[in-house]
């Protein structure tokens, strides 16, 4: 006599949130050796055969614990294990042959589809030790069909279509429960077509090969806790390798477009520099003519003056020139604290007249580094100016200058206005300035300079509450080694 169970809709609902959970544990940790494919590549692999094949072949027998039949259920536990192996081993393979190719893909999904159906007919069969079952040909068909189409889009969401934007978690989430209800599926529509008849004649089985369907939702437990294991370790190693990995994608995303601005507007300066340069010469060489061959003092003077502005002009087409394409410079060694007293003695006057106090500690004695002395002269002026003009009403501008065994460190702080939050994020930009006469470039080319020396310029500000600007270089010896390896390159 044919035997039809019926379901324990919480058990059938718990089912399937099991096979969405752990489909979602596999494919995260699956979607993190793809990032990550030369940390111990096989040993994750293996972690998440195991991880999917466990969850898959839970699924199956909570949702056999769901159905409720005459009499207790008895299992083989040599065909129990079986199965369980079919399906690490079945998903085994479609991970490792899964790659971001549409064929590897199909492939892929045919093997993890065959391992969910293998896994499901072989713990069915366990159930013979007091059941005979027959299957439906057609429902099996199907079964096996839903779990391939399932596993199929389950890896092409997460590791094909998604393949540039798979940081964002909702993809992984989705793939997870198309997963997840595609296992679901597949035992359920391969259920409706098996139908159990209760063995007149049970054969014999040696006692210790048995299981009841009670005990066995007490041993499920045991590979739920290795799921959980292996969950935790790949969370404390992986995750923590994802954020750093995310950071530095970040920054050198930051650094991409950072170099891409300088490189437009570098070229943009050096076709306008070159442009300016050629009738700027002119105009020097004809105004020193005149000058010789006047006489007259207030002409003179005039042109003097005309002298002097030509020269500001030539100065401000050097510094579109810095962010030109690297040019040949002149690198000697200096020690800085002689380049900082001569720029704090030039700028000291224009700081008396606003009331300013420039307060300057040298903490070392070796400052000697190989730079070009005219460019950190003016990455100096550039900075301590800002300062000034920033601190309208007095106050004290700090300029601190230091060493240990490898750099050179210099930190200049003020109690000026500072900076906003939203002008920090422009702050270095081309022609970006918050002055009313600025140009937009002195940021920009100061940070030029120091990376030049191989160095890092860094901003803080707070407003109305000052900021900080800080200059690291390295000292002679890696400086001269480390500019020597650049101009080789």
């Amino acid at each position: 006599m044919e035997h039809i169970g019926s379901y324990n809709i919480y058990w059938f609902v718990f089912s399937i949130f099991i096979g969405i959970i752990f489909s979602y544990i596999a494919l995260d940790l699956r979607w993190k050796m793809i990032e990550f494919n030369e940390i111990m590549y096989k040993k994750w692999l293996i972690c998440c055969a195991v991880v999917m094949g466990i969850g898959i072949w839970i699924m199956h027998f909570v949702g056999m614990v769901a159905l409720e039949m005459p009499g207790d259920l008895v299992y083989d536990m040599r065909l129990v294990l079986l199965s369980m192996i079919c399906s690490i081993i079945g998903t085994g393979i479609a991970f490792l042959i899964m790659k971001t190719n549409l064929l590897r893909l199909i492939i892929a999904s045919l093997f993890m589809g065959t391992g969910i159906s293998s896994m499901h007919y072989v713990g069915l069969s366990a159930l013979s030790v007091n059941y005979i079952i027959h299957y439906d040909p057609l429902f099996g068909i199907i079964s096996t069909l839903i779990a391939m189409t399932a596993a199929f889009g389950a890896l092409w969401l997460l590791f094909f279509f998604n393949d540039k934007h798979s940081v964002r978690i909702g993809h992984r989430i989705i793939s997870s429960v198309l997963m997840g209800i595609g296992i679901s599926g597949m035992h359920y529509s391969g259920m409706w077509g098996t139908h159990f008849y209760i063995d007149p004649i049970p054969e014999e089985y040696f006692t210790y090969y048995e299981i009841t369907s009670d005990t066995l939702s007490s041993f499920i437990g045991l590979p739920a806790i290795i799921v959980l294991f292996i969950m935790f370790v790949s969370s404390a190693f992986l995750d923590k390798k994802l954020i750093v990995h995310i950071k530095e994608l970040r920054e050198t995303e930051r650094k991409l477009k950072e170099s891409e601005k300088l490189s437009l507007v570098g070229e943009l300066a050096s076709g306008v520099a070159h442009e300016i340069r050629n009738p700027l010469t002119s105009l020097k060489g004809f105004t020193k003519i005149i000058y010789q061959k006047t006489r007259d003092k207030t002409n003179k003077e005039y042109l003097t003056i005309m002298m002097d502005e030509i020269d500001r002009i030539n100065f401000i087409v050097s510094e579109f020139m810095v962010l030109s394409k690297p040019h040949l410079v002149k690198f000697t060694s200096s020690d800085l604290s002689s380049v900082l007293h001569s720029v704090v003695t030039l700028l000291k006057t224009q700081a008396v007249l606003k009331n300013i106090e420039i307060l300057t500690a040298i903490v070392g004695n070796d400052f000697l580094t190989t730079c070009e002395e005219n460019q950190i002269k003016q990455v100096l002026v550039n900075v301590i100016k800002n300062s000034i003009e920033a601190t309208p009403d007095g106050g004290k501008i700090y300029v601190k200058l230091e060493s240990d065994n490898s750099t050179i460190s210099l930190t200049i702080i003020d109690e000026g206005v500072g900076i906003s939050m939203e002008d920090m994020k422009q702050i270095g930009n081309p022609f970006f300035t918050t002055k009313t006469e600025g140009t937009g470039l002195g940021i920009m080319v100061s940070k030029k300079i120091i990376h030049n020396h191989n160095g890092n310029f860094v901003i803080k500000s707070t407003q109305n509450k000052g900021t900080t600007v800080s200059i690291t270089i390295p000292k002679t010896n890696k400086a001269r080694q480390e500019l020597t390896e650049n101009n080789i390159s």
